[in-house]
């Protein structure tokens, strides 16, 4: 039988090691080196091959050649695992962070339909791997061989019982959502930290899928989708990693949630804050020892948050929530009439992602708009009053209404957001003017879809930005319409108690 040896010319084909530990001490033994120092089969000189970091890994430090089977990749003491290999970045703050999603396995609709989690082709790969992490800090990947990254840490990816309840629920979801027929519907924001992710040569790659009952044809097309944690999963693992052999990262843990055995991120939402449902917002300040007042720019939000338990002044400051890459807390105010005063606002668009809306070969979904809406999930917390905004009521009158997690739906991102991008891109890429100053403004405003749309967002007429093209306008950001915001919230607090995510 050929063994794992170091020597190039003896690569063999077993797979089989004694024990974990001998996988390990394989990876401790290359921790600190570049990839191109550790290949052996000269993998590395070639640039075209997108996965040869794997297949170095493969070769040169476990031993054994590469082959495209469906078994497992390592046997390890009589145990099937796989093996992963995904990058680390270095942040602004000195903090690591992954820089990609890890991506377990593709989904087939066809088949997934018949399965349970834990028989799962999902949970037989997620259950037991080696994730092999390395940094890649590149400031130029064009002139800087991926190859020169260093191999940092290889470890047995473990789940917490809570994770593993909560990856198990967004399994469910996304099974359930292809059961029923819509597996075109999906997006990486329906779940917490296992994602439905596409996946392919392009965003057009597609397979079948069953359709809805009722539907002319048996089967339907989706676009092509795979198992993975989401990136703000795997950097929170690694943190936790990092932090077991330093302790100043320890003291830096973020905040946790108080989750019971049964609950999901939205349950705990709406446990906590069903108590205070009803309360003007200044009995509930009172109860909570916050002061009282309506003209401080974060005093909603510094409510909701401690309205569920959270001593931090920012949703990504707890575990749970980073996690599930719940960005932004939204906290809004209804009206008499159903509706918020004003449309919802997202970060401004900077110079670089006008940039990228110009670049003719950056499709939709390659944009960060697709991906911001595609990935992110947010706390919304619902105010309201019974009174409109033209009779300037005391908003510290305002009684708690809710509060839920919401992601944009994958059909609402294709028909309102898609359009909004395509204009813009369409105009810059044209090299055409807005004419922002003139009668007929070539930016898609309020009235262009009634749900998405362009208008400023700037501290005032001087806080201008230069486009691509060479109009000079005020700092603008994607906003949706209070229309939207009100059919939103009326769809997730008329049953909100038994909201689930």
């Amino acid at each position: 039988m050929p063994d794992n040896t170091d020597s190039n010319d003896t690569i063999g084909t077993n797979h089989k090691f004694s024990s974990v530990e001998e996988v390990l001490n394989k990876f401790s033994a290359v921790e600190g080196k570049t990839f191109r120092e550790i290949d052996k089969t000269m993998r590395s000189r070639n640039s075209k091959n997108k996965g040869r970091l794997g297949q170095i890994v493969e070769e040169s430090v476990l031993g054994y050649k590469i082959n495209s089977d469906k078994n497992p990749d390592i046997v390890a003491g009589g145990v099937p695992y796989e093996l992963k290999v995904t990058p680390l970045k270095h942040i602004k703050n000195g903090k690591v962070s992954a820089k990609e999603r890890l991506v377990i396995d593709i989904i087939n609709y066809m088949e997934i339909v018949n399965e349970k989690f834990d028989t799962s082709t999902c949970w037989n790969k997620a259950q037991r791997m080696f994730v092999v992490y390395y940094y890649d800090d590149r400031t130029d990947p064009k002139k800087q061989p991926i190859t020169d990254c260093h191999l940092e840490h290889c470890n047995l990816m473990e789940f917490s019982e809570e994770d593993l309840r909560i990856i198990r629920d967004d399994w469910q979801k996304i099974h359930d959502k292809i059961a029923s027929g819509h597996a075109d519907m999906l997006s990486e924001s329906d779940t917490s930290y296992l994602a439905a992710c596409t996946k392919g040569a392009s965003s057009k790659t597609l397979r079948q899928a069953p359709a809805p009952e009722g539907a002319p044809s048996p089967t339907i097309q989706a676009k092509q989708r795979a198992f993975s944690l989401k990136s703000s999963y795997m950097t929170a693992t690694i943190r936790r990693l990092l932090a077991q052999s330093n302790a100043q990262v320890q003291n830096e843990q973020p905040e946790r949630l108080a989750l019971t055995a049964e609950q999901t991120l939205n349950s705990y939402v709406s446990s906590h804050m069903k108590p205070f449902i009803g309360m003007p917002v200044r009995d509930v300040a009172a109860k909570l020892g916050i002061a009282a007042t309506q003209h401080a720019k974060a005093f909603n939000s510094q409510v909701a948050l401690k309205m569920l338990g959270i001593r931090g002044k920012n949703v990504s400051d707890v575990e749970q929530f980073d996690k599930a890459n719940v960005t932004q807390l939204k906290t809004t105010l209804i009206y008499a009439d159903g509706l918020p005063k004003e449309h919802m606002s997202f970060p401004a668009i900077n110079a670089e992602q006008w940039n990228e809306i110009a670049d003719p070969s950056v499709e939709w979904e390659d944009s960060f708009i697709y991906h911001f809406f595609e990935e992110n999930t947010f706390l919304i917390t619902v105010l309201g009053i019974d009174s409109l905004p033209k009779d300037h009521p005391d908003k510290m009158n305002a009684t708690i209404r809710g509060g839920f997690l919401w992601n944009m739906p994958e059909r609402d991102i294709e028909n309102y957001v898609h359009p909004v991008w395509q204009k813009l891109h369409d105009t810059l890429v044209g090299h055409q003017s807005f004419h922002y100053y003139g009668t007929n403004k070539g930016l898609p405003g309020p009235a262009f879809n009634k749900v998405c749309h362009i208008r400023p967002h700037a501290q005032d007429k001087n806080d201008t930005i230069v486009l691509p093209n060479g109009d000079e306008i005020p700092k603008q950001s994607f906003w949706l319409d209070r229309q939207y915001i009100g059919k939103i919230i009326r769809e997730n607090t008329t049953e909100f108690d038994n909201t689930q995510r």
